[in-house]
């Protein structure tokens, strides 16, 4: 059978005027031959914060203007510097307009006659761009990648000037900003600019594609495996090539898979004879043998260097990821890689990744350098919010192991005209990007649910464009509406509790969304502007970083990692940002596990403790109290046991921890000295952490952070540098606080870092330190050379360390040194040492309410579907209160049970479901709190009460139809009594 397969493809292919010789299999070392010129674009930039008439012109005189280079944003000196409005708005007090920027620059003799492209790895928000004052094009996505042909536009042995308009403006509110209502800091900080890298591609007429649809509308490769066994997989190679010579050519397209030690494993060759101005994809299928297959914890990559040849000669070459891996979403148990179960457990972030004094402009390694932070910790899944992330990021999740759910744009609506025109096209434009990475396994359609007919121009993209990926395609929020029944293949849901597709897998896309600041160690520690602060009555969140490091394990555990079925979730978000904060004490959203320049919170250390593979654990807080402190010791490990020391002497054995794994030890007394915890199985001490209590503040500690190839001349580089206060014996002092002043001498631009409680406090020569440590950073400029910086802080004596920037060669503006990245970074991590044990699951059991479907609820506590409301029914979740008279039309109904802990807590869609009957829908609401928007748009006041113990609730109704889509607002936006109490929902079936 597989014989006669062959030979009918050879005949087709001989009909087709094409030859291919597959299955070769090689071994040896690969070198390949630079037939295509990549330069780094990103130097020596003009710009200006302004909008001057005719700048698109060659001759325009910009010699007044800025100097700098790719990355940059103009927003990175104001933002992280004004309270969080709370209420889930976002920080709004940025600068947005249009600016300008131009880039002069000559290409090589070597060059002339051959094919040059633009490529744009995203603008915000929107990008006119200009070459030599004509106009290419618009791009308005702000977050896909995009591209132009500059060829015929170009001068040779003269100046060429590349023109690009920015805007970032946008409506006042995200749901009227309209066409691009992602534009909005609700959703992203308006980090406008070009925030991203910028290359020029030139290459030989005849040529393989680039994947930039957008404009270009071109393909580029297409490569995937199928058939994967550990003997064997076979691997398919698509390349689009465009011939542009004035005649026929005759081609090779041959294709080497190249291992990750460099050694070709497998050779595919493909014969055409190609017309002028012909467009054709070549299509070889060849097979690895033994492959070594990507898997989370052991991601092992290889790529394929297609080659184009005419008379035997290279003319063009195009490397392309390749992970050979299958994988598996199953409803009833979970994830599989390979075959091997996985429990996906990592974060939400945004494409953006501001960072305090730097904003969305950061250099790759940068990201790269998050990644790492994110896999130390155990992370294996991202999912971006609620665009696409960056190329450099995307093959970090390749590198390091990170499933990727990965959206186009969106923000929180169903969009119609053109926002959907807009969306739908970055959509294609962003698998025609991305499709060739492993680590993307669900493309997510939207952050909302959408109608029939846009699941299905959902679905025709995909099968389009990625029709051999296999991978799932889901919406967040896809439940809003029973037009995503048979489009959808994964459940992509909110804060976890409950599954609401009986049918599909479950993946969590945004859970534990609670904030906290790195700086606020516990109750028992001395405060540092937050609950002495003016603003602390208007936070959502009042918890110390002691607090929401327990909170961590307990989301994790009870929403996730306890569930058979469930695939895992991301948890909300890995970087504070100042998108949506909802604590009015910090200029941060707090939600991160690392603060705004990633320094790690005690929440980074349980998770840690938690996902990684080895044995670990973690002591939450440090050991350094007054005289007579005695507090309850939280210790989060993936042992079976935790022993528990105070200066040698044994506190305790704990062997049934909260949640799986926080094992807490009352009442304990402070002593001076240490605190040692041991993690055993099988009563053996398998891990031991001991912190120790610092001494007094001695001194001043300044620790540099670079990339991998050091500190780059390039004008847009960072250098981190670590301030710390130490003891005599260099032990962090972790109570420290306190003002650090700089000075800055040599060729940089200080950048500062920042205060999570202080506005204003971005970009200056000084900063507070916070819990004993904080980080600064500085940019290089285009010239190389050696920085001084000097730290000082009132009673120790003062630090200096010295960085020297490294020059990049460049010329006519030019350069072919990309961006650095860590390099060899594979390792294989082994299976988890122990899991905690996993109740039962039995497949099939669901949630059987007739009248309540698709139930979910997104608010910080749990909510539960009950039936037969009587008297002595408990009201709440977290509360013993019960109804007591209930009116006799309320008796027998079905009801949700809401914890009180949400009182004063808001979300768009903290309560949904759809009708599943006809329906009458009874809200019980507190009336000292402000009817919330919902409630007075679609309820009637029956003029009714009800008694909860002692508050007096008004009674609201509306009959719903069949299939109607119920979705209640939270509560209260935070402007209502402490004491108030949460709204609670009734439902009865319709008889009259």
């Amino acid at each position: 059978m597989r014989m006669k397969f062959l030979n009918a493809m050879f005949l087709l292919l001989i009909g087709l005027g094409v030859f291919s010789c597959n299955n070769k299999s090689v071994d040896v070392v690969h070198t390949p031959k630079e037939t295509r010129t990549k330069y780094n674009f990103n130097l020596d930039w003009k710009f200006i914060k302004e909008n001057p008439q005719d700048a698109q012109n060659k001759s325009f005189e910009d010699s007044s203007w800025s100097t700098i280079s790719c990355p940059h944003t103009f927003n990175d000196v104001d933002t992280f510097d004004d309270y969080s409005l709370g209420h889930h708005d976002g920080e709004e007090n940025q600068w947005r307009g249009t600016v300008w920027y131009r880039k002069h620059f000559k290409l090589p003799e070597s060059d002339a006659g051959k094919k040059v492209f633009i490529e744009f790895e995203s603008v915000r928000q929107i990008a006119d761009v200009y070459i030599n004052g004509v106009h290419l094009g618009q791009n308005q996505t702000g977050f896909i990648p995009f591209g132009f042909d500059l060829t015929s536009h170009l001068k040779f042995n003269e100046d060429n000037v590349i023109a690009v308009k920015v805007n970032n403006d946008r409506g006042d509110h995200f749901r009227d900003n309209f066409p691009l209502v992602w534009n909005h800091e609700h959703w992203h900080p308006t980090h406008g600019g070009i925030y991203r890298n910028v290359f020029l591609h030139v290459t030989d007429p005849l040529h393989i594609t680039l994947p930039l649809y957008d404009n270009l509308e071109t393909l580029g490769t297409y490569v995937y495996a199928e058939n994967i066994s550990a003997e064997n997989a076979e691997v398919t190679i698509n390349a689009e090539v465009q011939n542009e010579y004035a005649e026929a050519k005759n081609v090779t397209c041959e294709s080497k898979i190249v291992n990750n030690e460099g050694k070709v494993v497998a050779v595919a060759s493909v014969e055409k004879s190609m017309a002028a101005g012909e467009k054709f994809t070549f299509s070889a299928t060849t097979n690895v043998s033994k492959p070594n297959r990507w898997y989370t914890r052991h991601p092992y990559m290889y790529s394929v260097e297609t080659v184009l040849k005419v008379e035997g000669e290279a003319v063009d070459s195009y490397s392309t990821p390749l992970g050979i891996r299958s994988f598996e979403f199953n409803k009833d148990t979970g994830f599989s890689n390979n075959g091997e179960y996985a429990k996906l457990h990592g974060w939400g972030q945004k494409p953006t990744n501001a960072w305090a004094g730097l904003g969305a402009a950061l250099p790759d390694w940068l990201r790269d350098h998050t990644f790492q932070l994110m896999d130390e910790a155990g992370g294996n899944f991202i999912r971006w919010g609620h665009c696409a992330g960056s190329p450099a990021e995307v093959a970090m999740g390749d590198k390091y192991g990170f499933v990727n759910l990965m959206p186009g744009v969106s923000g929180e609506s169903e969009d119609e005209g053109e926002t959907w025109d807009i969306r739908i096209k970055a959509f294609k434009d962003m698998i025609v990007y991305y499709r060739n990475h492993p680590s993307i396994m669900i493309w997510e359609g939207g952050n909302w649910a959408e109608s029939e007919a846009h699941y299905q121009e959902i679905l025709d993209v995909i099968n389009t464009f990625d029709s051999n990926g296999k991978r799932l395609m889901g919406n967040r929020r896809a439940d809003v509406k029973n037009d995503s029944e048979g489009y959808v293949s994964i459940e992509i849901g909110t804060e976890g509790w409950e599954r609401e597709y009986p049918d599909l897998p479950l993946i969590e896309s945004e859970y534990m969304r609670e904030e906290a600041p790195r700086r606020v160690w516990d109750k028992h520690s001395p405060d540092d502007n937050f609950y002495s602060h003016p603003n602390i009555e208007k936070n959502t969140y009042k918890i110390t970083s002691e607090q929401f490091a327990e909170r961590q394990v307990h989301h994790w555990w009870d929403k996730m990692g306890r569930k058979a079925y469930h695939v895992g979730g991301a948890n909300w978000i890995f970087s504070d940002g100042t998108h949506g904060g909802r604590g009015q004490t910090e200029v941060t959203r707090a939600s991160g596990e690392v603060d705004a320049v990633r320094l790690p919170k005690e929440a980074f250390y349980a998770l840690k403790a938690m996902w990684r593979p080895e044995p670990q654990i973690h002591i939450i807080g440090h050991w350094n109290y007054n005289e007579g402190t005695k507090k309850d010791i939280f210790v989060v490990s993936n042992t079976a046991g935790v022993k528990l020391y105070v200066n040698g002497k044994l506190i305790g054995v704990n062997k049934t921890p909260k949640s799986g794994y926080l094992y807490t030890f009352k009442n304990v007394e402070w002593e001076a000295g240490e605190i040692k915890a041991e993690g055993i199985i099988d009563n053996e001490v398998r891990v031991t952490q001991t912190k120790t209590t610092a001494g007094k503040p001695a001194a001043l500690k300044l620790t540099p952070i670079t990339g991998p190839k050091g500190w780059r001349a390039d004008g847009s580089d960072i250098a981190l540098i670590d301030i710390e206060v130490v003891d005599a014996e260099g032990r962090r002092c972790p109570l420290a606080k306190g003002r650090v002043d700089f000075t800055v001498d040599g060729p940089a631009i200080w950048r500062g870092g920042y205060n999570s409680g202080k506005e204003n406090s971005t970009n200056n020569l000084y900063l507070d330190i916070e819990a004993g440590i904080n980080r600064v950073s500085v940019r290089s400029l285009l010239k190389s050379g050696t920085v001084s910086i000097t730290a000082t802080k009132e009673g120790l004596p003062s630090v200096s360390i010295e960085l020297t920037s490294n020059s990049v060669e460049i010329e006519n503006g030019l350069t072919t040194e990309l961006p650095q990245v860590f390099r060899d970074v594979l390792t294989e991590e082994p299976m988890p040492v122990y899991t905690p044990e996993i109740p039962e699951y039995i497949p099939g059991k669901t949630n059987k309410s007739k009248l309540f479907t698709k139930f979910s609820y997104t608010g910080d506590g749990k909510a539960m579907l009950r039936t037969n409301m009587h008297w002595g029914k408990k009201a709440y979740t977290d509360m013993e209160e019960n109804y007591t008279v209930v009116p006799q039309y309320l008796r027998g109904s079905e009801y949700i049970r809401t914890p009180n802990s949400d009182n004063r807590y808001w979300a768009r869609d903290q309560l949904q479901f759809i009708a599943g009957v006809k329906m009458h829908i009874y809200v019980l609401h507190d009336d000292t709190v402000k009817r919330p928007e919902f409630l007075l748009s679609d309820y009637k006041d029956s003029g009714d009460d009800i008694t909860v113990g002692k508050v007096m609730m008004s009674i609201f109704h509306r009959v719903a139809e069949a299939g109607d889509s119920i979705i209640m607002a939270g509560n209260s936006d935070g402007d209502s009594p402490k004491n108030c109490r949460m709204y609670t929902v009734v439902g009865k079936k319709y008889s009259h």
